[in-house]
């Protein structure tokens, strides 16, 4: 009898804790309508910087896991080299790999597409040992493949340095140094002052079977250096007029005023 009533307590203050715990937000939130980077290994975001290979997309209100919309990538036609790349920088100096805790996106999978199409929507982490020029395009690449997805909500993946993944180690005149290890946090073990020098969300692979698949990303979350930072995709006003009459709700603003701001210059609109 005793120790079910210990149980019983124990399970009560578990409880009450989880109760008491904040919901997770994140420190900041950048809202992002177009290319951010100013050039490769520069920080921010470029999308689609490869005219060759790129598949059309556009920022809309079509879906949204955060905010009123996300970036859409229309579907993918004939052509098997086409897809969408959305490369993000995190830091000039880049980003060293013992002060990421992760990285994560959501995405949704268009009606050209089914749950089968998951592992469409994947991500590439390009990491450098720390004896390798920074700005070099990679050492190892990580792959991480979603295996569960839908089209009819937003699915979340995360990459953990502390967790294995399938590696590329490269190859070449420009080989690695040493065997790319299956955790990226034990790159630092080779060769400390391992860093990341690009994260790369993608859809498609590059082959036939991808022709019509189209989709949704959004609310991209970086956390390193103890700072959690979300970057929510949205669309942006063509004109300070598109702002009023209530219009600026239609672009994530908080407020008219904010939204007509959004064209000062420096802004990311």
């Amino acid at each position: 009898m005793r120790r079910s009533m210990i149980m019983a307590a124990v399970a009560g203050m578990v409880a009450a804790l989880l109760a008491a715990s904040p919901s997770y937000a994140a420190d900041q939130t950048v809202k992002v309508s177009g290319n951010t980077s100013s050039g490769e290994n520069q920080p921010g975001w470029m999308f689609n910087r490869d005219p060759s290979t790129a598949t059309p997309f556009e920022f809309n209100n079509g879906a949204a896991s955060t905010g009123v919309g996300s970036l859409y990538v229309l579907p993918i036609g004939a052509n098997d080299s086409d897809k969408f790349i959305g490369e993000f920088f995190p830091d000039a100096a880049n980003q060293p790999m013992s002060g990421i805790d992760s990285f994560s996106y959501d995405f949704q999978i268009g009606s050209g597409g089914t749950a089968a199409d998951a592992n469409e929507f994947y991500l590439n982490v390009y990491a450098n040992f720390g004896e390798s020029d920074d700005n070099k395009f990679y050492d190892c690449r990580y792959n991480v493949v979603p295996t569960t997805g839908s089209t009819g909500g937003f699915t979340t993946v995360v990459f953990d340095p502390d967790q294995t993944y399938p590696v590329t180690t490269r190859g070449g005149t420009s080989a690695s140094p040493y065997p790319c290890p299956a955790k990226p946090a034990d790159m630092d073990t080779l060769s400390p002052g391992s860093n990341v020098r690009a994260l790369a969300i993608n859809v498609g692979d590059t082959s036939a079977s991808d022709v019509g698949l189209d989709g949704y990303l959004d609310n991209v979350v970086f956390d390193a250096q103890g700072t959690s930072t979300a970057y929510d995709f949205e669309p942006a006003p063509a004109t300070k007029d598109d702002c009023k009459k209530g219009g600026w709700a239609n672009y994530g603003f908080k407020n008219q005023g904010q939204c007509v701001s959004s064209f000062a210059p420096g802004r990311n609109k």
